[in-house]
């Protein structure tokens, strides 16, 4: 008797369960969608608000494990847009250049040449280009350049340095 009564509970709470789940991934309201949507077209970016500054890397928030650094003479990791599709760097003691596409907030950071030399044990030049090599997105905030990195949601935050050739 205890067993069916045992059964007859689990049944119950998987039944329950079950449809906790069903009703948490139905989708109910459609208008969180078209605020949504109207969120993303404010967020778009357009070239020219990125070309022509030198943006300097100031900081990087990182989710998995959580944590925020803030990146040590931001001058010497800089990013610059350039009207022709171009960008150039500067990791530390290195220079490189590449390409770029920019699709409403979708960026993507194509590699090209670069020096390689080796800027001593306290440079972050190496996480620096492997944090660009996966950049997915772009937005501002706050005057800042915002580069979101991968699928996990980090962001590389980068400030205004001087203007440079368009």
């Amino acid at each position: 008797m205890n067993t069916q009564k045992l059964l007859s509970i689990f049944i119950i709470f998987a039944v329950l369960a079950g449809t906790l789940i069903a009703v948490g991934c139905t989708e109910t309201d459609n208008e969180n969608d078209v605020v949504e949507t109207e969120q993303d077209e404010e967020n778009i970016i357009s070239t020219d608000e990125i070309i022509g500054i030198q943006w300097q890397w100031s900081g990087l928030t990182e989710t998995l494990p959580a944590s925020q650094s803030v990146v040590p003479d931001p001058e010497n990791y800089t990013l610059a847009f350039k009207s022709d599709g171009t960008y150039s760097i500067k990791a530390d003691c290195n220079i490189g250049s590449g390409g770029y596409t920019l699709e409403g907030n979708e960026l993507t950071l194509a590699p090209g040449p670069i020096t390689l030399a080796y800027c001593g044990p306290d440079s972050l030049d190496t996480q620096y280009l492997s944090l660009l090599s996966n950049v997915t997105t772009v937005s501002m905030e706050n005057d800042q350049l915002v580069l979101g990195v991968g699928e996990n949601g980090d962001r590389m935050l980068f400030v205004k340095g001087e203007v440079v050739e368009q």
